[in-house]
């Protein structure tokens, strides 16, 4: 069983509400902007996105060190996952002080599986798929 719930910077693409509006990785590469990006996620973002000018936090402070490079000037552009920042009401607050929006562009799948006892993994197969199909 394999699911992909954790999108990297995932699920969404922060850029700045301005009239060269970039809304994708691909938009980003073409332009020549730097993305600023979470470092757990540095090689998984390099190795799909070789063409990018990704520059990731020392600083250790998560999504927080993220917004601080972004906001000193090092990166144009932002690629976190908004199911990774969406509860942390003071980030979404500096996003917005930032001009910042959420895209829909997907930046990076990361699939993850459940180990699961050989005679419950019909059952947990059976209602993964009832969730895709009815929700």
């Amino acid at each position: 069983i394999t699911i992909s719930p954790y999108v990297a910077n995932l699920a969404a693409f922060l850029t700045r509400s301005v009239p060269d509006y970039v809304a994708s990785v691909e938009g980003a590469i073409n332009a020549g902007l730097k993305i600023c990006g979470h470092p757990a996620l540095a090689e998984e973002l390099q190795f799909k996105w070789p063409d990018a000018n990704f520059v990731f936090s020392k600083s250790g402070k998560e999504f927080y060190g993220v917004l601080e490079d972004y906001q000193a000037g090092k990166c144009d552009v932002l690629a976190v996952g908004r199911e990774d920042t969406m509860m942390d009401l003071e980030l979404l607050n500096m996003f917005c002080d930032e001009g910042l929006l959420y895209t829909n562009s997907l930046v990076l799948e990361n699939p993850v599986a459940f180990p699961i006892r050989p005679d419950l993994s019909s059952g947990v197969s059976y209602w993964i798929l009832q969730g895709e199909k009815y929700h």
